[in-house]
């Protein structure tokens, strides 16, 4: 019996082509997705793991230079030298001795704020939105201070920090939007070079400087400076209670908020 061999099919050659360039299109959709793919977790690696890394370990060199017990010339009992802790004035000389931009110390109780605060000047005033004490690039930045603000003589001290996604610099005066964190937290500090200074909080705002000049260091008279602090006080989310004169000096924390359009997160304190 003869076998008949049934011919193969072949496809149209342009249908040929057509299918290779298809997929040569979808090898090379893979690879750009691919490489998005390992450029954002490399982006999200440095953000959450690697840049909160070096600013922590940029604190714990801080805190090691100004915590170095200063050496005793004379002889004294082993007691007697434990205590032997520097003084503002021998920290901040220290401070200063690394970077002379260093103005002070912010520690807020019942939050992880304690940091060194930085100052710029008025030709790059946000100089250390983005940079360490040590001027090196940091996602988190560094606490700073108003360039044309001197704490303890400025009526009004205003010190700026990011809002990170994780809990670094001025994140957590966020627990200030409850009445109740404030209750048991009125009260932050304040150190430079002559001493430790104490603010009792009488304010929290959420304001937008579109709207309104929180910020503002300079006044017509006292007067001005009264209608200033009464504005303040009149835009809190709560009211403290606390009476406030134009003889006070206070001090603003500042940080991103989301209640409204470019918001900020205000919390005011006055000079104990």
């Amino acid at each position: 019996m003869r076998q008949f061999v049934l011919p193969t099919e072949r496809r149209p050659q342009h249908l040929v082509n057509h299918t290779r360039k298809c997929n040569r299109v979808q090898m090379i959709i893979l690879l750009l997705l691919g490489i998005v793919m390992i450029l954002c977790a490399g982006y999200l690696l440095n953000i959450f793991v690697v840049q909160p890394r070096k600013s922590e370990a940029d604190l714990q060199e801080l805190n090691r230079i100004i915590s170095e017990p200063i050496p005793q010339i004379s002889k004294v009992s082993s007691a007697s030298a434990a205590k032997a802790v520097p003084d503002s004035r021998t920290k901040f000389q220290r401070l200063q001795a690394v970077n002379k931009d260093i103005k002070g110390w912010l520690t807020v109780p019942g939050t992880n704020i304690d940091y060194p605060v930085l100052q710029s000047t008025k030709m790059n005033p946000d100089f250390y939105l983005h940079r360490n004490y040590k001027k090196h690039y940091r996602e988190a930045g560094s606490l700073y201070l108003q360039y044309d603000c001197k704490p303890q003589i400025s009526r009004n001290s205003v010190i700026y920090g990011h809002h990170m996604l994780y809990n670094a610099m001025f994140t957590q005066l966020t627990q200030y939007n409850y009445f109740s964190f404030w209750k048991t937290h009125r009260s932050f500090f304040y150190e430079d070079i002559s001493g430790k200074h104490s603010y009792e909080i009488f304010a929290v705002l959420h304001v937008s400087p579109d709207h309104f000049q929180f910020n503002r260091t300079q006044f017509v008279d006292d007067a001005d400076y009264a209608r200033f602090l009464s504005a303040l006080q009149s835009r809190s989310i709560y009211k403290t209670g606390m009476v406030i004169t134009a003889k006070e000096k206070i001090m603003m924390l500042v940080t991103c908020s989301y209640e409204q359009r470019n918001g900020r997160t205000v919390v005011v304190g006055k000079l104990a």
